[in-house]
C-alpha cells in the first residue's frame, strides 16, 4: 500500500512556496490505516533518507501534505493550509490538465446503433413522418412516453435521508414495487426501510454527531442512526471479518443475504418481527466454522447474489474461487477455481435460467461460464477490455449484455455475443500483469495516466469514463428498465461524483454528493428530500460539466427508482485520514424547466398537448 505514483503534482511547483523567511518547524500526522496517510509517509522518508530531490519537488510535496493534513506547521510564515473548497478547485485544474482521455460530446455510432435497435430505451411509439418536399424522409418522432423518460433523470444534489456512524458498503433497492431500501455497513449492521409511507419527524439534539467521538467508529455497534425514513427493523448480522462485504435480496424482497471475508454467507427474512439467520456454507466442509481470520474454509466471499428464482446463490472469493449454493438442498453445489486473482464481482446472466454465470476478478478478466458444459474449469468465454482488476459487474438480465467497472477508470459494456474463446489468453499472463501499471494500487487516490487505454483485444461495445474507481470496489448498474429501458448507465466515483451516461457514451448528468442537502434543517428538523433545490452559488449546468473533486467523498453504490425519477447514493467522507462514518441522500428529479412547473402531472401535461398540437401543425 501507499505506492501510487505521484507524478504530474510537480505542475504546481509556481503557485508553490515557502511562505517566507526560515525554516518552519512541522509536526507529522501519520495514520498507518490511511492508504493516502501512508503514502506521504513512504515521501517524507524518502526525502529524509537523502534521495535526490529539487527544491520544487520538495516545496511541491510539503504543499501537498499540508493541504492533506498529514502534517501541520508551528509557525505563522508556514504555507497556509487550504480550504476544502481551495483542496477542490486545485484538485479539479490537476485533473482537466491531466485528462488521458477523450470525453465523449456527441453520440458514439456503436451506442446510437443499440439505443435504435430496440433492446435498450424507452422507444415508445414511433411515427415516422410524411416526406418532404425533397423526397426525403424526415427523422421520426418519438411520443411523449419516451420523451418523458429520458427528461426525468434524476437531476439534484440530493439530501440526506440517513446517516450511520459507520461506513455503508451497499444501498439497494428491493422488491419488484422498490418499496423496500436496504443498507449493509462495515460494522455489520443492515438497515432496511419501508419507502411506502412516511415517518414523523421528531427531535434529536443537533450535537448528536459532533465531536472527536464519532471519528473512526468501524468497529463499533448500531447505536447513532438518524433517519428521516420510515424503518422496518436493523439488524445486527453475523460477526465476520473487517466489513460486510456484499448484499442482496430476492425479487419478492422477502429475503436477504449479505457475506463478509470469510466462507459464509447468512440469510434472513425482511419481515419486522422475523429475525433468524440461516448460515450458507460455501466452504464445502460442514462444521469447519472458526479457526483463524477467515474460518476454516480459508478464504473470503467479495461478492453475491441471488438468482432470479431465489433458489441458488452464487458467490465469487479469494484465490479465483467462483461457488453456486442451493438453498433447498443447504450445500454447495458448485465449486471452481476459474480466475489469477480475487474474484471482485459475480452475477447470473439471465433472469429466466441459472445457466450462465458471470465472473469479475482482479486478474482483469470477465468470464462467462455455462453450467451445462463445465469441464475441468475451463469457461465457454472470455471479455476482455481492462487492464486493471474488475470491480463490479451488472447484468442487463437478457442473457446478452452486462456493464462492468474496473480499476483502470471505465465502465464498459459488452455483448455476451461477441466474447472471446479462451484459448486466445490460455497460458498467457493474466490482463492485469501483462497490461497494467506497475505498482499501481486502487486503494490510493490517485490514477497516473496510462500507456494504454484497454487491453489490445478489447472486445466491449461501449466504454463510458469520467467517475473514479478508486479507494473502495465502485458500483456501476443499468438503468431501471419499467422508466428508461435500461437506456442509461449510471456510477458511484471515489470523488463523491454520480454519474449518468446516455448509452451512446454522453455524460448526460453529474450529481455531487458533497453538496447534498443535511439530513436536518436549522431547526433540528428533518429535510424534505422533495422540497425545492437551495439556492446554489452556481448553476446546475454548470455542476453538471465540472471535473470539480468532492473533497472527502467517496460514493461507493446507488440505486435508481423504478418508478419515480429518483435515485438513493451511499456515500461515506473521509478527513484527516479517518473515515467518519456515511450517508444516504435521496436525488429526485426537480426544476421542470423554463416553464416554472413543478409537479410532474403538470409536465406530463404540457407534453402531451404540444406533442397533439404538433401531429396537428399548430405551433406552440
Amino acid at each position: 500500500m501507499g505506492d501510487d505514483d505521484d507524478e504530474g503534482d510537480e505542475e504546481d511547483d509556481d503557485e508553490d512556496g515557502d511562505g517566507g523567511a526560515g525554516s518552519p518547524q512541522y509536526t507529522l500526522q501519520v495514520d498507518p490505516n490511511d492508504p493516502e496517510s501512508g503514502a506521504a509517509f513512504l515521501e517524507i522518508a524518502a526525502l529524509l533518507n537523502g534521495q535526490e530531490a529539487s527544491p520544487a519537488a520538495q516545496s511541491s510535496l510539503l504543499q501537498r501534505l499540508l493541504a492533506g493534513g498529514f502534517i501541520r506547521t508551528s509557525q505563522r510564515n508556514a504555507p497556509p493550509v487550504l480550504t476544502p473548497e481551495e483542496r477542490a478547485e486545485r484538485e479539479a485544474e490537476r485533473r482537466r490538465r491531466e485528462q488521458w482521455w477523450t470525453p465523449q460530446t456527441k453520440p458514439h455510432p456503436r451506442g446510437k446503433e443499440l439505443l435504435c435497435g430496440g433492446e435498450f430505451g424507452r422507444v415508445g411509439q414511433w411515427k415516422a413522418d410524411k416526406r418532404d418536399g425533397r423526397g426525403e424522409v424526415r427523422r421520426p418522432r418519438l411520443r411523449e412516453t419516451a420523451r418523458f423518460g429520458a427528461a426525468t433523470l434524476p437531476n439534484t444534489n440530493g439530501t440526506v435521508v440517513a446517516v450511520y456512524p459507520s461506513v455503508p458498503y451497499v444501498g439497494q433497492y428491493a422488491k419488484q414495487d422498490y418499496s423496500i431500501f436496504f443498507t449493509a455497513t462495515q460494522n455489520f449492521t443492515l438497515h432496511l426501510y419501508n419507502l411506502a409511507s412516511a415517518r414523523p419527524t421528531p427531535k434529536r439534539p443537533r450535537d448528536m454527531y459532533a465531536g472527536p467521538q464519532w471519528r473512526g467508529m468501524r468497529g463499533m455497534g448500531g447505536v447513532g442512526e438518524d433517519t428521516s425514513l420510515k424503518k422496518i427493523k436493523a439488524v445486527r448480522g453475523e460477526e465476520g471479518s473487517w466489513t460486510i462485504t456484499d448484499s442482496d435480496s430476492t425479487r419478492d424482497g422477502e429475503r436477504m443475504i449479505y457475506s463478509s471475508i470469510t466462507p459464509y454467507v447468512h440469510m434472513l427474512h425482511t419481515g419486522e418481527h422475523e429475525a433468524d439467520h440461516t448460515c450458507l456454507d460455501f466452504s464445502g466442509s460442514a462444521g469447519s466454522r472458526g479457526g483463524g481470520m477467515w474460518g476454516g474454509g480459508g478464504f473470503g466471499i467479495w461478492s453475491i447474489r441471488f438468482s432470479a428464482d431465489g433458489k441458488e446463490v452464487v458467490a465469487g472469493g479469494g484465490e479465483g474461487r467462483i461457488m453456486v449454493y442451493d438453498i433447498e438442498a443447504e450445500r454447495r453445489s458448485l465449486s471452481i477455481v476459474g480466475h489469477a486473482d480475487d474474484v471482485n464481482a459475480v452475477c447470473f446472466a439471465d433472469e429466466s435460467s441459472t445457466n450462465i454465470l458471470v465472473s469479475g476478478s482482479d486478474d482483469g478478466y470477465v468470464k462467462i461460464w455455462d453450467r451445462r458444459s463445465l469441464s475441468g474449469g475451463t469457461p465457454s468465454g472470455v471479455l476482455v477490455g481492462a487492464t486493471e482488476g474488475i470491480t463490479y459487474t451488472s447484468p442487463k438480465g437478457d442473457g446478452r449484455y452486462i456493464v462492468v467497472n474496473s480499476k483502470d477508470q471505465a465502465a464498459r459494456l459488452y455483448d455476451l455475443r461477441k466474447m472471446k474463446s479462451w484459448s486466445e489468453f490460455e497460458g498467457e499472463m493474466d490482463a492485469v500483469g501483462k497490461w497494467g501499471q506497475p505498482r499501481f494500487d486502487y486503494r490510493n487516490a490517485r490514477y497516473p495516466p496510462p500507456q494504454r487505454l484497454a487491453h489490445p483485444k478489447d472486445c466491449s461495445v461501449m466504454t463510458y469514463r469520467g467517475h473514479a474507481v478508486l479507494r473502495t470496489l465502485i458500483r456501476c448498474h443499468f438503468s431501471p428498465r419499467e422508466s428508461t429501458g435500461q437506456g442509461y448507465i449510471y456510477s458511484g466515483s471515489a470523488d463523491g461524483l454520480i454519474h449518468i451516461w446516455s448509452l451512446d457514451g454522453q455524460v448526460v448528468q453529474v450529481l455531487d454528493r458533497s453538496r447534498s442537502v443535511p439530513l436536518r434543517d436549522a431547526n433540528n428538523n428533518f429535510t424534505d428530500p422533495s422540497a425545492p433545490e437551495p439556492t446554489r452559488n452556481a448553476t446546475e449546468s454548470q455542476f453538471r460539466n465540472s471535473t470539480r473533486q468532492a473533497s472527502g467523498h467517496c460514493t461507493r453504490d446507488v440505486s435508481w427508482h423504478g418508478y419515480e425519477p429518483s435515485l438513493m447514493s451511499t456515500s461515506w467522507t473521509v478527513s484527516g485520514g479517518y473515515r467518519q462514518g456515511g450517508s444516504i441522500a435521496k436525488h429526485e428529479w426537480k426544476g421542470l424547466g423554463k416553464g416554472g412547473l413543478r409537479r410532474l402531472e403538470d409536465w406530463v401535461e404540457r407534453e402531451a398537448g404540444q406533442y397533439e398540437a404538433g401531429q396537428s401543425g399548430v405551433q406552440i
